[in-house]
């Protein structure tokens, strides 16, 4: 009997070898390398030495995945992406980091961190001096290289103090890099402890940590990486029913930067209990008792110098100038239009409230998921608009919508919860 070759073939996904191969993993390395290379050659000190050592260890990865992806079995290659993974992280982010800290140790001179390092040490100094942090002048000779508002001008919160608290006496670890990644990857670590679907968190880790966006930003400067790590536990923390606990995670990153407050009401609104109860009080309360401690008693100390480094000095309101000057469209706005620097930091943060009333009144969330998502849209609109800030600022938003994605309900009915964006 002939064979009926017009017959249909069925063709598992096992047997299309090209098919197993995770394209955008490939891709999101492949895309590192080049980055890497234009570091090394158009980018600042620090990020020319990381360029250096990050192309290889990007480009390997990028050939291993297809080829793990191609010749390891299939039960081995979930593995074999977490130690790829980890791998990763080592040669891009650690090793980097350590060569940078060990040589800023060895030359004291603090070339070979970003100004957000020295301000954070400084200003951690100064309070344990008995000064007040956002009163000081850090003048030992470390920012006098730097611009003026380097020197005058701490403008965080205080909760980032603590990770610049770091005796002197321990060499390289007395930078504060080496506390802003202990943090955050011990952060991470509590999320992915805590989450109901581990695999998923390692793109979020290879995002906050193993790409450029989190292993060029925590090898020369990384102030940004633990508040995002802490960000995240919040997330989960929601995702797993536990509002208090979520309370005081955000409560914590809150304290520490003031690019996590737009995640904060649309987080407390999605936040429900082990009854599927709505548990937003417990939550707003859990977040206010970590954040008001902390940051109430340096507005008392000095309302004027809190309010001069914390808000009008971030929204370009200051007498001195931002050394952020990255190319958006509110620093294009800003040179055309007189006084148009002003204008904007007082528009851009009365937009900003009237956008989150505006979608906590009609489509408030009802996931982690849509939470992240829309904080994350919010915050990009606040990096194209604003008169000065600093690209890594974008971090934040590309975390928190990678974050929508990787936290996004599996059943139906919770799909339904997550916001269609209707432009």
């Amino acid at each position: 009997m002939e064979a009926d070759v017009d017959a249909p073939v069925s063709v598992s996904p096992d047997q299309c070898t090209w098919r197993r191969v995770p394209w955008l993993e490939a891709a999101l390395f492949a895309s590192s390398a080049a980055f890497a290379l234009l570091a090394a050659r158009f980018g600042l000190a620090p990020h020319q030495a990381w360029g250096r050592m990050t192309f290889w260890p990007y480009a390997i990865a990028a050939v291993l995945v297809v080829v793990l992806a191609i010749a390891a079995p299939r039960a081995s290659r979930t593995r074999a992406r977490i130690v790829l993974t980890l791998a990763l992280l080592g040669a891009v982010t650690i090793a980097p980091l350590g060569d940078q800290v060990a040589k800023r140790a060895a030359d004291h001179l603090g070339h070979h961190a970003q100004s957000e390092v020295l301000v954070v040490e400084q200003a951690s100094s100064a309070l344990f001096r008995g000064e007040n942090p956002y009163d000081a002048v850090f003048d030992d000779g470390l920012l006098a290289r730097r611009k003026t508002a380097t020197q005058t001008h701490y403008p965080y919160l205080p909760g980032m103090l603590i990770l610049g608290a770091v005796p002197d006496g321990l060499g390289a670890l007395s930078d504060a890099r080496v506390a802003f990644t202990a943090a955050t990857l011990a952060v991470f670590a509590l999320a992915l402890a805590v989450a109901r679907r581990r695999m998923p968190l390692l793109r979020a880790l290879q995002v906050l940590a193993v790409l450029p966006t989190g292993a060029l930003v925590l090898a020369t400067g990384g102030d940004d990486l633990p508040v995002l790590a802490l960000m995240l536990l919040a997330l989960v923390l929601v995702d797993r029913r536990h509002p208090v606990a979520a309370g005081v995670a955000i409560g914590l990153a809150a304290a520490m930067k003031q690019l996590a407050w737009p995640l904060i009401p649309f987080l407390v609104v999605a936040a429900r209990d082990r009854d599927d109860e709505p548990a937003r009080g417990r939550m707003l309360a859990a977040t206010g008792l970590v954040l008001v401690p902390v940051v109430l008693p340096f507005v008392i100390w000095d309302p004027g110098a809190f309010i001069e480094d914390a808000v009008r000095f971030p929204l370009g309101l200051s007498s001195e100038a931002s050394a952020a000057a990255s190319p958006t469209l509110g620093r294009l706005l800003t040179s055309l239009v007189p006084g148009g620097g002003a204008v904007l930091g007082v528009a851009l943060p009365l937009a900003l409230l009237v956008s989150m009333a505006f979608i906590l009144w009609r489509r408030p969330p009802r996931t982690p998921a849509a939470a992240a998502l829309i904080a994350g849209l919010l915050i990009a609109g606040v990096v194209a608009f604003a008169p000065a800030v600093r690209f890594g600022i974008l971090v934040y938003a590309v975390n928190l919508l990678v974050w929508a994605w990787v936290l996004r309900p599996e059943d139906a009915g919770e799909r339904e919860a997550v916001p269609r964006l209707q432009l």
